[in-house]
């Protein structure tokens, strides 16, 4: 009798302890819950939808996040057996481990954010229904540390967040801008420029190669001029206006960023331009960033195709 109860206790305790080694699957569509979310001193995105697969021990994630420098279109590759894995995010290397703390899964990054070296712990956690997936993360830089939680929630099939939802587009998923583009002046914000009167762009995109003739009416006059540069991050000196502008190029997942400098009155100016296409390929907005001495200011244009 005591030997069969013995037994019992023995049997009743492997499967306790079987079913506490299961793993989760993180496998689905997860849509970030913005309000639910804490994202510390970093800014937050206005939206985000990961689409999960997850077949132990990989897990490969495919995301759209949009924010106010636009939307991007990222995938990542992770295998949760601890082996060191690089993934691009934009222009951005990060390198990761992943492993598993029991039920959670534990994904500890590596990168740098200028001459910065940073770390960070994300570890993930789903709960009893399967519905929630929380993201907590510690980052750890010179700076200082950091901690940020992410709520998701399930949702039903990939459709959605399908990276490849956009029509215009060249390989790898990257924007293919040609086209002519005419400027909406009135749903433009020119912040402290004076706006002109009109401007039609006529692109001709054949990556890495983008040429973009621009003829534009102001205050000042008409003004036609041509600019060629290129999105491998190769510097371009184009001369609009009699102006030298020294521009490099970069894709930043789908948008493509444009980082110029000049001189302006003895001062030197720097802009960093992103250029992001509307699903339909219909609309094209360029978010520009100013900086110089004399202060800094945003400007937004947008451009109709035609």
């Amino acid at each position: 009798m005591l030997r069969k109860a013995m037994v019992t206790v023995l049997t009743v305790s492997a499967f306790a302890a079987s079913l506490l080694a299961q793993k989760p699957n993180f496998s689905g569509t997860w849509t970030l819950n913005v309000s639910k979310s804490d994202f510390g001193p970093l800014p937050a995105p206005t939206g985000r939808v990961d689409v999960i697969e997850h077949k132990d021990p990989v897990l490969k994630m495919s995301s759209i996040v949009e924010s106010a420098q636009g939307k991007q279109s990222l995938v990542a590759n992770y295998t949760t057996d601890g082996k060191e894995v690089a993934n691009m995010q934009g222009p951005q290397e990060i390198k990761s481990t992943v492993v598993w703390d029991g039920d959670k899964l534990v994904f500890n990054s590596k990168l740098k954010a200028g001459d910065n070296d940073v770390t960070i712990k994300n570890v993930w956690s789903l709960s009893s229904d399967g519905n929630t997936l929380t993201r907590n993360a510690h980052f750890v830089a010179q700076m200082g540390e950091a901690d940020q939680t992410q709520i998701f929630e399930k949702g039903a099939g990939g459709a959605a967040v399908a990276p490849a939802a956009k029509p215009a587009t060249a390989a790898g998923g990257k924007s293919n801008y040609s086209g002519t583009w005419k400027l909406n002046v009135g749903k433009s914000d020119f912040g402290v420029l004076p706006p002109p009167d009109s401007r039609t762009d006529i692109i001709d995109h054949k990556d890495p190669a983008m040429k973009v003739a621009t003829t534009q009416d102001s205050a000042q006059g008409k003004q036609d001029y041509t600019m060629t540069i290129t999105t491998d991050g190769k510097e371009a000196t184009n001369n609009p206006g009699g102006m030298e502008l020294k521009s490099t190029a970069t894709w930043e997942g789908s948008n493509l960023a444009v980082n110029t400098k000049l001189k302006f009155q003895d001062n030197d100016v720097a802009i960093k331009t992103v250029w992001i296409l509307s699903d339909d390929g219909k609309t094209m907005t360029q978010n520009a960033h100013f900086t110089s001495a004399m202060g800094e200011f945003d400007q937004k244009m947008i451009f109709e195709k035609q």
